[in-house]
């Protein structure tokens, strides 16, 4: 089986964007939703992995400064308020709903 891996990514406002994954799936994400699930130790507790952040403190007009790729297992979004400091796996991406 092959790794999953990202075959494109589009822009599709200031507030969203596309994934296509190499397995033929495309997704659309909003960057608020996925703010919202930050992964890192800010927003989540490490122990518990009970979410700290909370939902309603995310605005719902938030956008990306920037996507970079971490490794071949992840992007990081930058966003231009609020935490930045998730990295976001594939596995994660490809399971998302919202």
């Amino acid at each position: 089986m092959k790794p999953l891996m990202i075959k494109n990514i589009e822009q599709k406002d200031a507030h969203s964007f596309s994934i296509e994954w190499n397995d033929g799936l495309v997704k659309e994400y909003r960057l608020s939703e996925l703010q919202k699930r930050c992964p890192c130790a800010g927003c989540v507790d490490e122990t518990t992995g009970e979410q700290i952040l909370d939902p309603s403190s995310v605005s719902d007009d938030v956008r990306a400064s920037r996507i970079v790729s971490v490794g071949r297992y992840a992007i990081r979004i930058f966003f231009t308020s609020g935490c930045s400091n998730g990295i976001y796996s594939f596995d994660f991406l490809h399971a998302f709903s919202y």
